[in-house]
């Protein structure tokens, strides 16, 4: 049988001259079926659709590809948010949804992508939603797709695990401090504004001298590694985070003599990730933490500046915190002993009132 050849146009060079592809059919609608595959496969397929069924544009588009393409979009994040939101992508989203093309996603695609990480905070798990969210929303404003398969109501965080650390027991941190005087100046100095300020260890460290006149620290810089050892100054954390902090008596002590100018830490140049890291080792070989770590030292001045006044808007000041809820949900933690004294005082309450059942007597 005689076979049919025929040449099509796959696509054109650089200089316009077109790129052929030989085909070989048994038969006419053998032929005309491997023309469609070739103009398929060479992405010229809408040139043999009428207008009114030719494939949108972005129909193919992977997650993988859009995903990237969403973040180079977003010029204005600082480096720190760039790096999350790219350790997201390629930890959770890619490995589960980049091979789907947009247009295919559904919630339960989305639900199926939070259960295969089930075993993270669901901190975390609510981030990483976030971020498709928000990738989502631009395919939705490209019109890629109708809309965000994120809002449906259905999808749930499978997470139980809540990412939280403890303050010290009093006796520790007090401990802590009765030991600052055993360190060398660069950790007297680091962990006396962590203990008596609540500070970020980023604020510590971005710390210049000048910042500190008149018993006021003034909070306006954040210090973050995003490229490991080399640091990056911006703002702090929040816009509330830009704040000024009392300095009290005892943790002047600690930072005297106070120079006229340079970082706190570094001198003419800020700490470095590796200078921090030396530092705190040295730390540890010194004292004892009991575990804490800068972190654990904020959380701790948090909470306890938390229990013992009701002006929360005032911590919230000295915190940095963008809202009072934050603040208190976070660190009003109930505290032993004040459970234990409210115990006490309920129970000679409600003993009054078994004794006495007409609380019209009780002050009498």
């Amino acid at each position: 049988m005689k076979q049919e050849q025929r040449r099509v146009i796959i696509s054109y060079n650089t200089d316009g001259s077109p790129i052929y592809r030989s085909l070989k059919a048994s038969s006419q609608d053998e032929m005309n079926i491997k023309i469609v595959k070739a103009f398929i496969e060479s992405g010229r397929i809408n040139e043999l659709l009428p207008p009114i069924y030719q494939i949108p544009p972005h129909i193919d588009v992977l997650m993988e590809d859009y995903a990237v393409e969403w973040l180079g979009r977003k010029r204005k994040l600082k480096e720190t948010s760039r790096i999350n939101y790219k350790t997201y992508i390629d930890n959770y989203i890619i490995p589960s949804l980049g091979k789907k093309r947009i247009v295919e996603i559904t919630p339960t695609d989305v639900q199926m992508m939070l259960d295969m990480h089930k075993s993270l905070s669901k901190k975390t798990l609510t981030q990483a939603k976030s971020v498709l969210s928000q990738i989502l929303k631009y395919a939705v404003s490209d019109e890629i797709i109708k809309r965000n398969p994120c809002d449906n109501v259905d999808i749930e965080i499978p997470s139980d695990k809540v990412s939280f650390r403890d303050a010290l027991p009093q006796d520790e941190y007090i401990d802590i401090i009765s030991n600052l005087k055993r360190l060398f100046p660069d950790g007297r100095r680091y962990l006396a504004l962590c203990l008596y300020t609540g500070m970020r260890k980023g604020e510590v460290l971005a710390l210049r001298w000048n910042d500190i006149n008149n018993g006021i620290i003034h909070v306006h810089r954040n210090i973050t590694y995003p490229h490991q050892n080399i640091p990056n100054i911006s703002t702090p954390k929040t816009k509330a985070g830009t704040r000024d902090i009392p300095v009290i008596p005892a943790l002047l002590e600690y930072l005297s003599p106070i120079k006229k100018d340079g970082y706190i830490f570094g001198g003419s140049k800020p700490f470095r990730s590796s200078d921090f890291n030396a530092m705190w080792k040295q730390v540890i070989k010194s004292i004892n933490l009991h575990g804490a770590t800068s972190h654990i030292l904020r959380h701790s001045f948090l909470t306890y500046a938390v229990g013992e006044t009701d002006d929360y808007k005032t911590v919230q000041g000295i915190s940095g915190h963008a809202d009072v809820f934050t603040l208190v949900n976070r660190y009003a933690h109930p505290q032993a002993e004040k459970m234990k004294q409210l115990s006490e005082k309920m129970g000679k309450i409600l003993s009054q009132c078994r004794n006495n059942p007409n609380p019209e007597d009780t002050d009498k």
